[in-house]
């Protein structure tokens, strides 16, 4: 067999990010027989342009919520609507089927806010800019 070519890039396309994921879906299918995955977004518009300002994005799969990204302007934090979204997000994996949830940020963004809303932080790993962590939480959602 002929050596293979090997591309590093940090852009790749979606159709080259597919040739990745189908076959490792396939794979999970074939070896689980579940196929669930699914996107989830709870998007935050300014009520006068409908610009996105915010929100959180993430999936479910096979029993899991994955909180991948979230965001809210400092002017939208401190008045309950980061809280309503986490919930949001919580109930809509519990109707997916979710039994827990995982996430993670960095010591310098909100582990203090998932704390109080019943995360529990499992794992913690040095990081850049030096002195800063990324921590990872989970949450039994039933």
């Amino acid at each position: 067999m002929d050596t293979p070519l090997i591309v590093l890039t940090d852009a790749p396309t979606a159709d080259e990010l597919g040739a990745i994921r189908r076959p490792l879906d396939q794979f999970n299918l074939d070896a689980c027989g579940i196929s669930d995955q699914r996107p989830l977004a709870l998007l935050v518009r300014d009520p006068v342009t409908q610009a996105i300002v915010g929100g959180l994005n993430g999936r479910t799969s096979r029993g899991m919520l994955f909180i991948d990204v979230f965001f809210l302007p400092a002017s939208m934090r401190g008045n309950g609507l980061g809280s309503k979204l986490l919930r949001m997000a919580e109930e809509e994996g519990l109707r997916r089927g979710c039994r827990s949830g995982i996430l993670h940020t960095n010591n310098f963004q909100a582990p203090g806010f998932y704390k109080k809303q019943g995360w529990r932080e499992f794992g913690k790993f040095p990081c850049d800019p030096p002195g800063s962590s990324r921590i990872f939480f989970c949450k039994e959602l039933g």
